[in-house]
């Protein structure tokens, strides 16, 4: 368990250099709840996410970090550009309850400029042991 928040902890703080592309603000319902994150490009259509939710209910808090496979729609069409539809995975540990699963997200970005953008996302982490925790986030990337 120690090694696993270890790892986490490396993963988040690692990637504070690359990470410095965008900050999101994070609301997600059901349960209520206040985040932020870190988002970095990758590659031309991959992007790395890590997070940080608060759930002040529980209270817990969920920390995750995951790959995005985010393609910027204008490539295709020029009319659709600034809208970017996203899915991808990675791992994830919920405290209050501690638990280590994948945390799973599919979702869409609405560039409104080319330094902010808002997004609806679909959430769902898989607790390893058994058990799941769906959500929906809407929230805004500052770049």
């Amino acid at each position: 368990m120690r090694k696993m928040l270890l790892v986490l902890a490396l993963l988040a703080l690692g990637t504070g250099a690359f990470a410095q592309r965008a900050v999101s603000f994070r609301l997600s319902l059901p349960p209520a709840g206040l985040g932020l994150g870190l988002e970095a490009p990758l590659e031309r259509n991959l992007a790395f996410r890590g997070f940080v939710d608060l759930f002040p209910g529980g209270p817990s808090f969920l920390l995750a970090g995951e790959v995005l496979f985010k393609p910027d729609l204008g490539q295709l069409d020029r009319d659709l550009r600034g809208i970017r539809p996203y899915f991808g995975g990675g791992l994830g540990m919920r405290f209050g309850t501690p638990e280590v699963g994948l945390n799973l997200s599919l979702g869409v970005e609405f560039l409104l400029d080319a330094r902010t953008g808002i997004f609806l996302d679909g959430e769902y982490f898989y607790a390893f042991g058994g058990g799941r925790f769906p959500r929906t986030v809407i929230g805004a990337n500052l770049r």
